[in-house]
């Protein structure tokens, strides 16, 4: 499946897309955004390669060779993203102290929960997201060119950025069914700690107005969706915790 659905960059329409005359405001709010998910990929990247290490030998470890092919094109994608709005995003010290918890994870469970199912599982669902914001905007004579074409860039990447995630929780979700029945009381009661944590510091994220309000998403009925989402998957890993809805602010 890794390699039926490869795809190039070089294949989507960057040469239409020229944001420069849009409001710095939006462009800055944008590439703030985008930082953000680019930050996410990195940490991917990087825990990709890290699991490939630590695990043996075998079939998991020839599906993290594509996991790692895959993040590397994110990364791409998204510092490519980024420079078309010509603003310098910088990345917000809270997703920045999730992205090092996760990376210096010091079990291969918690690496696999806090990369494949949380992070991973935030990011597919953003993409479902932003492709049903793009695909509100109206395709008429009324919306901009460069939104217009910016809408087609974003219709062709989602896509298939989401189905990449998409076998990459798959695969978490499957290693983690089979290693936390092997976990001890004390190890187990220290996942459910981090997942409990981490997940908590996701939805702040996402609850973030000048992260997702700002880009034209509903904040509210985001958080909601992804709060079905995560304790969904958390649930099929066998873990007892729960995420409960963030209280406001």
């Amino acid at each position: 499946m890794a390699r039926r659905d490869q795809w190039r960059l070089e294949d989507l329409g960057w040469s239409t897309v020229d944001v420069s005359a849009l409001p710095e405001s939006f462009r800055q709010t944008a590439a703030e955004a985008f930082v953000q998910l680019q930050c996410g990929e990195q940490t991917a990247l990087f825990a990709a390669t890290r699991l490939r290490e630590w695990l043996p030998e075998g079939s998991a470890r020839a599906f993290l060779a594509t996991q790692q092919t895959d993040e590397a094109r994110h990364v791409a994608f998204f510092e490519r993203v980024v420079g078309i709005f010509g603003c310098e995003g910088r990345v917000r010290p809270s997703v920045a102290r999730l992205m090092r918890e996760v990376r210096e994870a010091d079990t291969p469970e918690a690496l696999l929960l806090g990369m494949q199912v949380l992070i991973e599982g935030v990011a597919h669902s953003l993409f479902q997201e932003a492709v049903r914001l793009v695909e509100t905007l109206d395709d008429g004579e009324g919306l901009d060119s460069s939104i217009r074409a910016l809408k087609t860039l974003v219709a062709e990447a989602l896509p298939r950025l989401a189905r990449d995630e998409s076998r990459h929780i798959a695969f978490g979700l499957h290693s983690l069914r089979q290693r936390i029945p092997r976990l001890d009381g004390a190890a187990r009661l220290r996942l459910e700690e981090k997942v409990a944590l981490w997940g908590e510091w996701l939805l702040e994220q996402v609850r973030d107005p000048d992260l997702i309000v700002g880009i034209g998403m509903d904040g509210g009925a985001v958080c909601e969706r992804l709060l079905e989402d995560i304790n969904l998957r958390i649930a099929q890993v066998g873990l007892h915790t729960r995420l409960a809805p963030l209280k406001a602010a």
